[in-house]
């Protein structure tokens, strides 16, 4: 096996071969499948390694399953990187021989706590793959290995195995209960701060499946908070306080003016919309005992609008669309704060993006934009957008007009001549019917508005009912409707 090709050699023969690429490639499997047999471990560990980059393009090579057994158990490193590279990509959960992989682990996993600590690198493979094919006997079986890891005078792998844990608890929820104290210690111990941060990782995302387990460390995570200077822990930091807030409403006082700090001073954009973002879930939960707010909060909901609303009026969608999610979330504390002036242009602009979940994100704010004295130039800008609008993004329109209109019973409709004439106009509109969109029918609703403003305010009853005359009449062309006295796609009887 002199002449056998190497992974450059296949790559440079696919690149060459255009037109029968797949004759090509079936070739090479056939001699894959001869050299994945032979005993010289150098010839079966080069198969292998062209196995897995075809594996990468959608061939099958779970027939060298033993095969990447035996290559992982090489003493040879390279030949090593090779078998550990092809088990985290081909094996899966169903894979027959992944049972026998246990010892080769198990083996290279204490060769990094033995007496000289040479197998450093080795272990560092063998956390990289357990990661990727983790059963649930693999993770009973090792678990002990890789707890003891976390200890190992080395942070490269103690950051391995502490990453590691993660995977093992989703598969083994028992073992977290076994090795939360090791992980809690890496968080309030370890001098290490790659370590501290991959501890943290861990903390977060198992806080998101029940936040109340992790409330003991909320004094250790408000320390990272006000001490640590690195982004990437920070926003896992900032993330995992607020989730903890709904479950430690006291929590949320003491973390405004931390959180307000950051906002101020960096210059990261994911930071700075997580710190603004947590404390807009903070806001609702800093009420005193005497019913008053903290006096920095005015300030601070300034500081969040002003952050948000730079977000909006960033070129970059991902951006504008985490400023108006963020708008929505400050929205639940502070209703009014998008009806100070700057902010009503900058959310109507957003009407006219091409991208539709950035026009339905400014969609959800604009009920926060309505005032008395605004409403019938709000209205119309609104319906403006529905004459071009199309499908769902027309029927969410003409729900949120109504919405807007007829919150807490009309209280900012002063003519209600004027709100007649927009439900006309809602009414003759094309597309709300649902048949286009397979979505809601919208006609009952704006008749169901129709009657109820009519018996509610006496001095709009006449003018209504001429204007409800004039729909009736342009339904009663359908004659099948005139006959049969059948209900029209608004919710009037012909």
């Amino acid at each position: 096996m002199v002449f056998e090709k190497t992974l450059s050699d296949l790559v440079k023969g696919i690149r060459a071969s255009k037109r029968d690429t797949p004759l090509f490639i079936s070739s090479c499997i056939a001699e894959i499948k001869s050299e994945i047999n032979s005993t010289d471990l150098d010839v079966k560990s080069n198969a292998l390694l062209k196995l897995t980059f075809l594996q990468m393009m959608g061939y099958n090579m779970s027939y060298a399953s033993f095969a990447t057994i035996e290559v992982m158990s090489s003493p040879s490193f390279s030949q090593k990187r090779i078998g550990y590279l092809a088990a985290s990509q081909a094996f899966t959960q169903d894979t027959d021989v992944i049972l026998l992989a246990t010892n080769t682990l198990k083996k290279e996993l204490r060769g990094a706590v033995d007496p000289g600590m040479g197998g450093v690198y080795e272990a560092g493979l063998a956390i990289n793959c357990l990661s990727n094919i983790v059963t649930e006997e693999l993770a009973r079986e090792l678990l002990q290995d890789i707890t003891n890891l976390t200890m190992h005078p080395q942070p490269y792998l103690r950051k391995k195995a502490i990453l590691c844990l993660l995977k093992m608890f989703m598969k083994y929820p028992q073992a977290l209960r076994l090795t939360f104290p090791r992980i809690q210690e890496c968080l309030l111990k370890d001098a290490n701060a790659s370590v501290t941060s991959c501890a943290v990782n861990v903390i977060t995302e198992l806080s998101d499946k029940n936040p109340r387990n992790y409330l003991v460390l909320a004094p250790s995570f408000f320390a990272l908070l006000t001490n640590s200077s690195n982004n990437w822990m920070l926003i896992k930091v900032v993330k995992l306080l607020g989730s903890l807030v709904p479950e430690e409403p006291r929590l949320a006082r003491k973390l405004l003016e931390p959180l307000a700090e950051i906002v101020r001073n960096t210059q990261a954009k994911s930071l700075l919309y997580e710190s603004v973002y947590t404390i807009t879930l903070c806001l609702p939960y800093c009420r005193k005992a005497d019913g008053n707010m903290p006096s920095s909060v005015p300030s601070i909901v300034a500081l969040c609008a002003e952050t948000l609303k730079s977000f909006v009026e960033e070129a970059d969608q991902n951006l504008k669309y985490l400023g108006l999610m963020g708008f929505g979330s400050l929205r639940m504390s502070h209703p009014k704060v998008l009806s100070a002036p700057g902010y009503r242009p900058l959310i109507l602009e957003c009407f006219s993006d091409e991208d539709v979940t950035i026009r339905t994100r400014a969609l959800d704010l604009v009920i926060g934009l309505a005032t008395r004295k605004n409403l019938t130039d709000l209205v119309t800008q609104l319906l403006h957008h529905v004459d071009m609008a199309t499908g769902s993004y027309k029927i969410d329109l003409v729900e949120r007009i109504i919405e807007i209109c007829s919150s807490e019973k009309y209280a900012l409709v002063t003519d209600f001549c004027w709100y007649m004439d927009v439900l006309v106009i809602l009414a003759r509109t094309k597309g709300i019917d649902g048949h286009a969109t397979g979505g809601n029918n919208l006609g009952p609703l704006v008749s169901a508005q129709m009657m109820d403003v009519t018996l509610r305010v006496l001095p709009v009853r006449s003018y209504a009912v001429k204007r409800m005359i004039g729909i009736l009449l342009e339904g009663g062309g359908k004659k099948h409707d005139e006959q049969h006295g059948t209900t029209s796609t608004f919710g009037f009887k012909s």
